[in-house]
């Protein structure tokens, strides 16, 4: 080991000792410092005793246990896809294991340790199944982490659909899903560490191979390593590490960022260096996440550790992104653009539409005929009919006028940057929208109604902004992992107000879901202004969008003005967006999935691609809502949690598919 790794790792082994001495000196039950010294060198019978050794001991050791696993795990994943942004959670290994702990939790006793431990590997085995698949296939590089990224947002949105189908069985996860080092005793850590140290030995075991290993497939061959047998014990084992981190502490992210990031800067000889110094930075960073977040907020109030995780690597992120220079996605965009009119299935979808409201209405807990949907349309109906009316029509409607106005937010974004991720989700708008709603609906709750697509739409405006201000440029690869680092930090602000907001949280748990749930004709037309004075002047912009896809000095040579008219697009389609988001709440991938599909549907001209994305809009958004209140019913499954089960891994397939990268 080099003396710059040397210093490395002893900055973080004595970060990690002073952070775990912070973390047991805070804490819940007003134990004076002295006694918390005096428990720790000589345990009595007393309370504080108790307290210091049964809830802040194991807190602590979590820390250290999970901040190891999740380093270690980085540094493999990272050594085996040469990428340094490769960790458990930007690949979905972490996402995985949560579906798969809370899956058996809502149907079955979880007993914590081994038996969630070992569920949790089996939904992080999962996770690293599917992605490895993707690498194999040619999906190596930025994509794999995009699309990683797009995999664990989709199992987060199961995850999230299990908890509400599930309340009552899940209501113990609700602080373990956003990370937090809370521990029920010593018997989870210890199965923990029985289960982790054999793994981990492994990984240093390995270190020699995995030195040779990233030379590539071919010189490792010809110097004589297994590479199919090292890689697959080196997923094995990096599975086993994130399985024993989310069963201790839930699901984390950014710590094997953060610390294979300060390994890599300390320029070790070798993955056994690496792993000497990020080791002990996994645990400091953890723990440390843990006293800041205590810090912040009060010793009275529990700030998992992995909001504030999120907030410090978000940053990180962001920088990493910056220097890339692999581009994603501009192979696809040319593929979708140049793609052709196809008449037959433009004309099959728009006739699904009426179909798909005709079935919305009828379908439901109370099942009502067509017939009687239709009468009660001319007042002749039957009571059953006035359900539909008066129940079912104002939220389909809501969701119908919302779905058309995030296609048309994605069509106009992805057209003014030139940019296929450039849809109000990856954009940085869904994530502002929802810290700027939070902050009305938990720090203001008895603000004007008015006041929430206000601040809606301030927030999704600042936030696309700085998306493409720290992209800086039209990237595609930068731009999306900078939309969803900034996305990121704007879930971990929601979480945070989340979590100090009762009673009032569980409004905003179902605004933040995404749902149409109790939306009436008032919400209707409170989306229906902006939609009827930003639709049509988009709609007259569409021969500009054409142009805007053009190269920009040939734009300005045919007459445009290029920077005037990209900044009013784009603030017309961040408040088309935002709009969508404040009365519906945070639904993301439409304003994606359906710009895509259209332009394979009807080319790339956006006379007929934008109708038909606010079409297909229209029609996912209704049909989710239709499902979520039909599949579980009376259980309601938020339309937002329906879409992101589907556009995520739509936008996981359009990431593998590139080959630009």
């Amino acid at each position: 080991m080099t003396r710059r790794a040397a210093a490395f790792a002893a900055a973080g082994v004595a970060l990690a000792l002073l952070a775990g001495l912070l973390d047991i000196a805070q804490g819940q039950g007003d134990v004076p410092l002295g006694d918390v010294w005096g428990a720790l060198f000589n345990r009595g019978d007393s309370l504080h005793d108790a307290l210091v050794w049964d809830i802040r001991l194991p807190r602590a050791a979590a820390g250290i246990v999970a901040g190891f696993a999740l380093a270690g795990a980085a540094v493999v994943l990272q050594a085996l896809t040469r990428n340094p942004l490769a960790e458990p959670a930007t690949l979905g290994l972490t996402a995985g294991g949560a579906l798969a702990v809370t899956l058996v939790a809502a149907f079955a006793s979880l007993a914590p340790g081994a038996p969630t431990i070992a569920v949790a590997f089996v939904g992080v085995l999962g996770g690293t199944l599917l992605i490895g698949t993707m690498a194999a296939a040619g999906g190596g590089g930025v994509r794999l982490i995009l699309a990683g990224m797009a995999v664990g947002l989709a199992l987060a949105a199961g995850t999230a659909a299990v908890r509400l189908a599930r309340e009552t069985e899940t209501s113990g996860l609700f602080l373990w899903g956003a990370g937090s080092l809370l521990q029920n005793g010593w018997g989870p850590l210890q199965a923990g560490v029985l289960i982790g140290t054999p793994a981990l030995l492994g990984v240093l075991a390995l270190t020699r191979a995995l030195d040779v290993a990233v030379l590539g497939e071919s010189t490792a061959r010809a110097l004589g390593l297994r590479t199919g047998v090292t890689q697959l014990a080196a997923v094995t084992l990096a599975a086993v590490l994130t399985a024993v981190a989310v069963g201790l502490t839930g699901p984390i992210a950014f710590v094997g960022i953060l610390a294979g990031g300060l390994a890599r800067a300390a320029r070790p000889r070798g993955h056994l260096g690496a792993l000497a110094v990020a080791l002990p930075w996994g645990a400091a960073i953890l723990l440390a996440a843990d006293v800041a977040g205590r810090a912040i907020t009060g010793l009275d109030t529990e700030t998992p550790a992995g909001v504030v995780c999120a907030l410090i690597g978000a940053p990180v992120l962001v920088l990493v992104a910056r220097r890339l220079r692999g581009e994603v996605g501009s192979a696809l965009e040319t593929r979708a653009s140049a793609a052709r009119w196809r008449p037959k299935a433009a004309l099959v979808a728009l006739a699904v539409l009426p179909l798909a409201i005709v079935g919305s209405l009828c379908l439901g807990e109370i099942r009502i005929g067509p017939g009687e949907v239709l009468s009660s349309l001319f007042g002749t109906g039957s009571p059953l009919g006035e359900i539909a009316l008066e129940s079912r029509a104002p939220r389909l409607a809501v969701a119908l006028l919302g779905g058309a106005c995030l296609a048309a937010s994605g069509t106009v974004l992805q057209a003014a940057v030139r940019n296929p991720f450039a849809g109000p989700e990856l954009a940085g708008v869904v994530g502002g929208a929802s810290v700027g709603a939070f902050l009305v609906l938990l720090v203001f709750p008895d603000a004007p109604t008015l006041v929430l697509p206000f601040a809606a739409f301030a927030g999704a405006l600042l936030a696309m902004a700085l998306v493409l201000a720290l992209a800086g440029g039209s990237s595609p690869t930068r731009l999306a992992l900078v939309g969803l680092a900034i996305t990121a930090a704007c879930s971990a602000v929601t979480m945070l107000m989340l979590l100090h907001a009762q009673p009032a949280a569980a409004t905003a748990i179902t605004w933040l879901t995404g749902s149409t749930y109790a939306a009436s004709w008032s919400d209707f037309r409170l989306l229906a202004v902006p939609a009827l004075v930003l639709l049509p002047l988009v709609i007259l912009a569409i021969r500009r969008l054409d142009v805007l896809m053009l190269d920009d000095d040939l734009s300005r040579a045919l007459g445009l003005q290029t920077s005037r008219t990209r900044a009013a697009l784009l603030a017309a389609g961040a408040a088309l967006g935002a709009a969508s988001v404040a009365v519906c709440g945070a639904i993301a991938f439409v304003g994606l999935l359906a710009p895509h599909a259209a332009r394979l549907l009807a080319g790339g001209n956006h006379r007929r691609a934008l109708p038909m994305a606010m079409t297909l809009g229209a029609l996912l958004l209704g049909l989710a809502d239709t499902v979520g209140r039909t599949v579980f019913a009376p259980t309601e499954i938020p339309s937002g949690l329906i879409v992101s089960l589907i556009g995520a891994p739509y936008l996981a397939i359009l990431l593998w598919r590139s080959r630009t990268a």
